[in-house]
């Protein structure tokens, strides 16, 4: 027995949470660009050796530019990065980050990459690497302002292109999702529409047909009238119970849907209402297995909607109805012959499903159905179903 749990239940649907914090886009855009040019400016023009060149006036004019030139790194980020060459280091590693985040890895990002490394190792005395620290001070801007921001800025444009892949892939799966679940729901309605005509028209055909046969009756012959309304009421009970268990508000069990079984009892509710009708059951053979329970109820159905089609336009013809098991599959026919006169009570109405049902129920199990007028004048319907159904 499942046990009813304290956590909430997680809908993965759901689009992710975003990042908890996010600074409004013109204080992000603005923001390098202010700190350079209160923090980095004026240093730059107080200390010779914070830029470039030996001169503090050229060094914070440089400063001033790089920081300027940020302020569009997001509309124009490779012209940034060149702007940038000749600025400090922070404005070139803010311009090179950017530059990879936007783009992504190619040939102008890695000759800015090439020139980028040359101009923050350019400061530096080349000769001069005897000692590991002399060493690491001449790695450390082209490490730190150079290839980690590439670095970053590389695994950014990465990250993005994968969300955007995944939010697309999401889309297209949720699309499919709903076109799918229309679609079962198309086919739903339209069983659930084949299941109702059946039952319906059949019971319904009956229940009319007694009912005009009681209109007839003899006034002095109560025991007929009493029988006919019986059978009327027999009817409307098995309408009403298949109704019920096709609805979902009573469900049959399996061995109580109808069936092969049913047959002889839906041929005699047929004769008494007036059809002459004859049944015909073969097989199945000794080793031969009997035809699955979604078999024998299409077949059930096929001949009921056969019958009721028979009552509607031939109330006054014989009908054959043959079922055989056979190696190849189970073979159904309903053959009527000619209508012959027509009757004196009003005719029962047809909505011009009946077959495109009868169709439907052979193609979902493999099968056939063929129906069409006798050469004598009658007409036939002729339906093959597979013994099994995957």
């Amino acid at each position: 027995m499942r046990q009813p749990s304290d956590q909430p239940a997680v809908d993965l649907t759901a689009p992710l949470p975003g990042p908890p914090l996010r600074l409004p886009r013109p204080l992000r855009t603005f923001a390098p660009t202010a700190v350079v040019l209160l923090i980095l400016v004026p240093l730059a023009a107080q200390d010779p050796d914070f830029g470039p060149t030996t001169s503090p006036h050229v060094n914070a004019s440089l400063m001033a530019f790089g920081a300027l030139a940020l302020a569009f790194r997001r509309r124009y980020p490779a012209a940034t990065a060149t702007a940038t060459l000749l600025s400090g280091q922070l404005p070139l590693a803010v311009a090179l980050y950017g530059l990879a985040a936007r783009r992504g890895a190619n040939p102008l990002l890695y000759a800015l990459a090439a020139l980028s490394e040359l101009r923050l190792l350019v400061p530096f005395d080349l000769g001069d690497v005897s000692t590991p620290s002399a060493l690491a001070n001449l790695v450390e801007d082209p490490m730190v302002f150079g290839a980690v921001p590439l670095a970053l800025g590389l695994t950014a444009h990465q990250r993005a292109r994968t969300v955007s892949v995944l939010a697309e892939r999401n889309r297209l799966l949720t699309e499919a999702r709903e076109h799918a679940e229309e679609r079962a729901a198309a086919a739903e309605r339209a069983r659930l529409a084949r299941e109702m005509h059946d039952v319906v028209s059949n019971r319904v055909s009956l229940i009319t047909l007694h009912a005009g046969a009681g209109q007839i009756a003899q006034a002095d012959d109560p025991a007929a009238v009493r029988e006919t309304l019986g059978l009327i009421r027999t009817l409307g009970l098995q309408a009403l119970t298949e109704l019920r268990g096709l609805l979902g508000v009573l469900t049959p069990a399996s061995d109580q849907a109808p069936s092969l079984g049913g047959l002889p009892t839906l041929v005699e509710e047929s004769r008494q209402a007036g059809l002459a009708v004859g049944l015909t059951l073969t097989g199945p053979d000794e080793g031969l297995p009997a035809p699955g329970p979604a078999v024998q109820y299409a077949a059930y159905r096929i001949v009921q909607e056969a019958l009721t089609n028979a009552h509607k336009h031939a109330p006054a013809a014989e009908v054959a109805v043959t079922v055989e098991v056979a190696p190849d599959g189970l073979r159904l026919t309903v053959v009527n012959s000619p209508a012959g006169p027509a009757g004196t009570g009003p005719g029962l109405p047809s909505g011009g499903h009946g077959l495109d049902g009868m169709r439907t129920r052979a193609d979902d199990l493999g099968g056939t159905l063929h129906a069409g007028p006798t050469p004598e004048g009658g007409f036939a319907v002729r339906a093959r179903l597979p013994l099994s159904t995957a």
